[in-house]
């Protein structure tokens, strides 16, 4: 695991539920500690959600981002191509080997 990994695990470990940290030099994107249900120990998540100028979440909820491939999914959504390396990176060590698996297809919706 990496040191940023490391990091973010003795924060799990210690904060309170839905406990939110801020991330030096990405605004609007904060590491979230979900906490543990019957089939899944405590971990983190990733939330987008707009910063105000102190760098403070702007709205309730924002999207909450569980592994580096749900990361992607939600570039394309807003057209980004390729997600920048740091921001790769803190995909990596927030979930490490350890992401939430996500749930099969879910049923499209098609706008004509």
């Amino acid at each position: 695991m990496s040191k940023l990994g490391d990091i973010i695990s003795e924060w799990i470990a210690s904060a309170d539920d839905w406990a939110k940290k801020k991330i030096d030099g990405l605004p609007g994107l904060f590491v979230v500690k979900m906490p543990a249900r019957k089939d899944t120990p405590d971990h983190a998540a990733l939330e987008i959600n707009p910063a105000d100028q102190f760098g403070n979440p702007t709205k309730r909820r924002g999207i909450y981002i569980r592994s580096l491939a749900e990361m992607e999914q939600v570039s394309k959504v807003f057209g980004v191509k390729k997600l920048p390396e740091k921001l790769v990176t803190l995909c990596k060590a927030a979930f490490g080997d350890g992401a939430v698996p996500q749930t099969t297809e879910a049923e499209m919706l098609v706008i004509e």
